[in-house]
């Protein structure tokens, strides 16, 4: 082999293959190794909780389902008598991610909780490798931006939320910062700019406003600052912050407009006693039920230590983040972190602290994020950076006074704690000396003093304690943060998945009746039967419902009527007209409701309402025959009575769509007990026609005698408007890029 062949299979790999390859490999190594338990067993689950297992999994299903049938899951036609899917925006219909695991293979029509599995180490996964690429931007090095980059991803928020709608927002957070910094260094700004807002909207097609709405108000006050550093306004920085918040409204539209439409229709409970509607602020006594408290300024460092969502960093971790702002803060980048984080943390005191009362009162959306705990996302971005700019230091540099400071603070912290819990074993006797984890806690405090202790004295290579450091936070952090994930034979704590499993011949039963609505009792099915086994519900277990439903009295008998509810299926009957029809599994029995309407039927006489009391008035009138009266608030003209019987039969009904087969003796109103929304479209015989909101919530469409074809398509314009806006943005963002004429990350030094 010659010289010139040796030196060419020695050359290191391009800068762009390690950055954008390499090193998200072996990110992706360790983060598999650290959720072992998820991916290498099949033992464990993410999944126990009743907000995933009742919510989320039902929803995930059924756009699985849909994916599989080729249609895009835009209307939710088996919870409360159908809902807009993507307006709810939790399911996450429109966050790219959620596409690649609904059309992932599926085994006998079910998700596979492999697959579920895989996800939620995906989204780790990005959070590191994102966090990893903005630390190398900052010029740090690999250990030290892969190190950060995992504290980011297994700590705090990221490694104690299991909601995907809101760690799928969070997880966007550095490459926004990215960007953003390098706007503000005069890096192609422009391109920069678009960027980072590009990637602030994808933020918000998560499918949760929350974290999108805390990121949003950090990047804001970043923007301020610089506009306002010398208290005169710069311009410049003007128009790139204006160029970025048009790229994020623009990218997120396709989740924010549908959201937006819907939220001004619908009415949401947010833990108070009444459900508020887009116009009414959440109360600020949730938000203050759903606030840090100061106990949880000490769950940074000791586990379990919080209320609401949690800011644990652990207390190696903390250490380094500390060491990076004593020993680094005349950088502008690490006061920028500092500050970042310590606003954050703040925020999320909620009333504790009065800067949050006034963003409350005065900031748009900041009443809506009922959880100011949840900003402690902020604080985990921020510190996690900071870990990566303490160890990069300490990779070239080494400052002993401040080293051996650290390492007799932490003597004393370990002190502390071996302290009081050992007076607290004295207290209440040697059973109850409380979470073993404190007790680990003040350990890996001594183990890092120890490492601290090495790197002053210079005894061994900084690479190595580097290293060491990072081995240190990891499994500290592995203590706490993978010890929540219960095991499939542990019965106390997988009582949510456990239910789910059951109740198949029920639903085999149900589907066998062909389309007619069930109401499902609470007492036997919590989660939603409806969307997870495909059979339309009368109720369900939703965040919010549409206005016009909510008005409705949806307990009243009639109105079970009027949409068709056949069944209900509960322990015992709760009126005496119901009949036993099905014995069900687990003491539940199926009734039939008799009464019950068909699913649609032609009524010739519709009166106008005005007044929302004197529509359920009349609704609740048993001398008002509904199947043959309806109200709307403008009555057609032309229905008048006629000899012959009307037919309308329903030959399809799936979430985008309905077709219906109607005979009419003369001209009248065919009515479909689903709920009226705007989107929808109809056509009567291939032309266009106008959809009547009949009775305060269902739909109506006339149509003149003879035989017709009536179908209704839902085809919303937020959604259409919203993915051209969001397609137009990437390709906008991705063009100036190019043109900028740098390569993403090529910025990085090595």
């Amino acid at each position: 082999m010659t010289v010139a062949e040796k030196h060419h299979f020695a050359r290191k790999p391009p800068r762009w293959v390690v950055h954008l390859v390499l090193d998200p490999l072996v990110i992706g190594v360790l983060m598999t190794g650290f959720w072992w338990k998820l991916v290498l067993t099949n033992q464990y689950t993410w999944l126990e909780s009743p907000d995933l297992s009742y919510q989320v999994l039902p929803w995930f299903q059924f756009q699985a389902g849909e994916f599989r049938a080729g249609r895009i899951p835009l209307w939710d036609p088996y919870m409360w008598n159908g809902q807009p899917l993507i307006g709810q925006a939790q399911p996450g219909t429109a966050y790219p991610l959620n596409w690649l695991l609904f059309s992932l293979p599926q085994r006998d029509g079910w998700m596979k909780l492999s697959w579920l599995h895989w996800y939620f180490v995906v989204m780790h996964w990005m959070a590191a490798v994102f966090m990893y690429w903005l630390l190398r931007d900052l010029n740090l090095r690999r250990t030290a931006a892969v190190i950060g980059g995992m504290v980011f991803a297994l700590s705090g928020f990221m490694g104690h939320i299991d909601w995907p709608q809101m760690l799928n927002g969070a997880v966007w957070f550095p490459l926004v910062f990215l960007f953003l910094l390098r706007a503000l260094r005069g890096v192609k700004p422009v391109a920069s700019a678009a960027l980072s807002g590009l990637f602030l909207g994808f933020s918000w097609l998560s499918g949760h406003h929350q974290v999108p709405t805390y990121l949003s108000l950090t990047v804001a006050c970043v923007w301020l600052f610089h506009i306002f550093q010398k208290k005169t306004v710069h311009w410049h920085w003007v128009r790139l912050a204006a160029l970025s918040a048009a790229f994020a409204a623009a990218s997120g539209a396709l989740q924010i407009l549908p959201a937006y439409e819907y939220g001004k229709r619908a009415k949401r409970w947010v833990g108070g006693d009444e459900p508020v509607g887009w116009n009414q602020k959440v109360p600020y006594s949730v938000h203050r039920e759903y606030s840090f408290n100061a106990v949880s300024i000490l769950g940074i460092v000791l586990p379990g230590w919080h209320r609401n969502a949690p800011a644990y960093l652990g207390i190696s971790a903390f250490t380094f983040a500390l060491l990076a702002i004593a020993l680094l803060w005349k950088e502008f980048l690490v006061k920028l972190l500092t500050f970042i984080g310590i606003g954050g943390l703040l925020f999320a005191l909620g009333e504790a602290n009065v800067f949050h009362g006034v963003a409350y009162a005065l900031l748009p959306l900041v009443e809506k994020a009922r959880s100011p705990s949840m900003a402690a996302v902020i604080f985990n971005f921020s510190f996690s950076a900071l870990i990566g700019f303490g160890i990069n230091y300490l990779s070239y540099a080494i400052d002993a006074p401040w080293l051996r400071r650290t390492g007799f603070a932490l003597c004393a912290f370990a002190a502390l704690v071996y302290g009081g819990m050992w007076a607290r074993g004295m207290v209440v006797g040697p059973q109850g000396l409380g979470d073993e984890r404190m007790i680990l806690t003040a350990t890996f405090a001594l183990l890092a003093a120890g490492l601290l202790t090495l790197w002053r004295n210079g005894s061994v290579a900084p690479g190595t304690l580097a290293l060491l450091a990072g081995v240190l936070m990891v499994v500290e952090l592995g203590i706490v943060t993978g010890a929540h994930l219960p095991h499939r034979l542990d019965k106390h704590r997988t009582i949510f998945l456990n239910k789910m499993q059951q109740h198949h011949e029920l639903a085999a039963f149900l589907k066998r009746q062909g389309l007619v609505r069930t109401e499902i009792a609470d007492e036997g099915i919590p989660f939603n039967f409806g969307d997870w086994h495909g059979i339309e519900t009368y109720r369900g277990y939703l965040a919010s419902i549409t206005d016009n439903l909510h008005r409705l009295e949806m307990d009243e008998p009639r109105m079970l009527q009027m949409f068709s509810v056949k069944y209900t299926v509960r322990k015992e009957p709760q009126r005496p007209d119901q009949e036993l029809v099905y014995k069900a599994e687990h003491g539940l029995n199926v009734y039939l409701n008799p009464g019950a309407f068909p699913r649609a039927w032609v009524i010739r006489d519709v009166k106008e309402w005005k007044d929302e009391n004197v529509l359920r008035a009349n609704l609740r009138d048993p001398n008002v025959d509904l199947l043959k009266t309806g109200f709307a608030e403008r009555p057609p003209s032309g229905l008048s009575a006629c000899a012959g019987e009307d037919a309308v039969q329903v030959k399809s009904h799936t979430s985008g769509g309905v077709v219906l087969e109607a005979k009419l003796p003369c001209r009248g109103m065919v009515v479909l007990n689903d709920t009226y929304y705007p989107g929808w479209r109809a056509t009567v015989d291939g032309r266009p026609a106008q959809i009547l909101e009949v009775n305060g919530g269902i739909r109506g469409v006339v149509a003149d005698g003879g035989a017709h074809r009536i179908e209704f398509r839902y085809r919303p314009l937020s959604v259409i408007l919203g993915a051209a806006l969001t397609s137009l943005a990437v390709m906008a963002a991705a063009a100036l890029w190019l043109i900028s004429g740098r390569r993403l990350l090529g910025h990085v030094h090595g």
